[in-house]
């Protein structure tokens, strides 16, 4: 084991294209663009899902989505399962986590954790001013749902009077619908400054899945006006802006303590935000890049390849083996992630072949709105349908049990607006990928454990449907709550 601690930064719902350091021009994320230039990013990463637990499901046994079974949101697993955190208390490390857990059933969070306090905060759903899924306001200094600048410094405690190997995990509400954060941050951006998505407007829901305009119309976006979306944009930025002076903070305790020196730092979103593209806002079980390409940066206590950007294709459930490399720890042998230390090390950025995102599930999609239900989060039906996408090279198909499906040139359309699935010209390069994804599919649970078949030493079977544990649906949970063990 390397004497090296680790601490992971995952703000909820951040957009890779939402960072300067990934290419916007006005946001201004000075700190996080520190990190990015002491360490390497990856510009091609992609989560498992575009849903929360799911992805966080993913990214900590770095099991794809068809195995591990978790694809909606109150989905969590027995902390049994072979995953990062339990390999590093295994270790001898000593666990912190701060924030939202999404992840671990929650009853046997003590199991995972030494110190830490689950803040779950839904959707915002119990503020009063969150009305409608576009809603945008300042958020009290005083209020409870305030809470990014407190995981900072609990985060920053735990750091400084941890004497052991250490994993830290702080896990920010923010940038999170509703669009709301405290001042100064709130009045950052001028609504009038900011660009409203081309797809806001040019959209054809006729080419798109039926379950966009179902969620469209449940979120009641056809009320939202120009001036509505800016309002939500500018608070979105403010929210990130907070996390970025957070980021600040902690980068700022690791090298005044000189904890910098051997501390890895990973900083990672679960998913992406819609933000009115396609006229939609939050999230759903769709696949395009706002939602499924995530912001991934690594730094190394010595600098390596830092400044450096990983330009291929790699997917999130790499980023434990990667770590666990890193930390001189062998990885469980369930585990299906790529390790990229040797290519990090060779700077050899090829990426991979191809990746996989896949989302919804436990019924069918709901195919005609019920003008009665009105929505501020995309809760049931909306986060129901299966489907699961591929993408290998600048192609992208999406596929779903029982909806339209989506066929994609980044290269010619990076904003996805223009389907050519049913276009027959590009049947030759649809059936490629339709082969390509249901291989992908198939054999995400073919796992290289090194060895050969038969053997009395192979593994045991881990057995994670039977250790799959669910909580109740995220729509009636609010406010906070809190535990720590010494």
């Amino acid at each position: 084991m390397n004497p090296f601690n680790l601490l992971i930064i995952t703000p909820d719902q951040l957009r890779s294209d939402y960072l300067s350091c990934y290419g916007h021009p006005t946001i201004g994320t000075e700190n996080i663009d520190q990190l990015a230039s002491e360490g390497i990013r990856f510009e091609n990463c992609y989560c498992q899902s575009p849903l929360c637990a799911p992805s966080r499901v993913s990214f900590a046994t770095s099991t794809y989505v068809s195995e591990h079974g978790c694809r909606n949101y109150w989905s969590t697993i027995d902390p049994q399962v072979p995953n990062l955190i339990s390999s590093l208390k295994g270790a001898g490390y000593r666990t912190g986590m701060f924030g939202k857990n999404h992840l671990y059933t929650y009853d046997k969070l003590s199991l995972v954790w030494y110190e830490y306090r689950e803040v779950c905060l839904g959707n915002y759903d119990g503020h009063p001013k969150f009305e409608k899924s576009y809603s945008a306001f300042e958020m009290e200094p005083d209020h409870e749902y305030n809470q990014t600048a407190r995981l900072t410094d609990e985060t920053i405690a735990f750091i400084q009077n941890t004497k052991k190997p250490f994993v830290a995990w702080v896990n920010y509400q923010d940038p999170h619908p509703a669009f709301t954060c405290p001042e100064p941050y709130k009045s950052l951006f001028d609504p009038e400054s900011v660009s409203i998505p081309e797809s806001f407007h040019k959209y054809d829901s006729d080419a798109q899945p039926i379950r966009n305009e179902v969620w469209r119309r449940h979120s009641q976006m056809d009320t939202c006006t120009e001036n509505e979306i800016r309002e939500a944009i500018s608070a979105y930025m403010g929210q990130i802006r907070y996390v970025d002076d957070s980021v600040g903070r902690l980068l700022e305790s690791l090298a005044t303590s000189g904890l910098d020196s051997n501390t890895i730092v990973l900083f990672f979103s679960d998913h992406g935000e819609l933000l009115g593209d396609y006229r939609m806002m939050h999230k759903l079980p769709v696949f395009y890049d706002c939602l499924s390409k995530i912001p991934v940066i690594v730094r190394h206590p010595d600098k390596s390849w830092a400044g450096e950007a990983f330009s291929g294709l790699c997917e999130e459930i790499d980023l434990a083996p990667t770590l666990l490399e890193l930390l001189g720890i062998e990885k469980p042998p369930t585990m299906v992630g790529q390790s990229w230390v040797q290519a990090l090390n060779d700077h050899d950025y090829a990426g991979k072949d191809s990746i996989l995102c896949e989302a919804g599930g436990g019924g069918p999609t709901a195919k005609a709105a019920d003008p009665n239900l009105k929505l501020k989060s995309p809760h049931l039906p909306t986060s129901l349908g299966p489907g699961s996408m591929i993408r290998m090279g600048d192609w992208k198909l999406s596929v779903y049990f029982d909806d339209r499906n989506e066929l994609y040139n980044l290269a010619d359309d990076p904003h996805e607006l223009n389907n050519l699935h049913e276009d027959d010209r590009f049947a030759e390069k649809r059936n490629e990928l339709a082969m390509a994804l249901l291989q992908r599919v198939i054999g995400v649970k073919v796992r290289d454990v090194g060895i050969e078949w038969p053997t009395e030493s192979m593994p045991v079977d881990y057995r994670f449907e039977s250790l799959l544990k669910t909580k109740p649906d995220p729509t009636h949970i609010t406010g906070t709550s809190g535990k720590s063990r010494a």
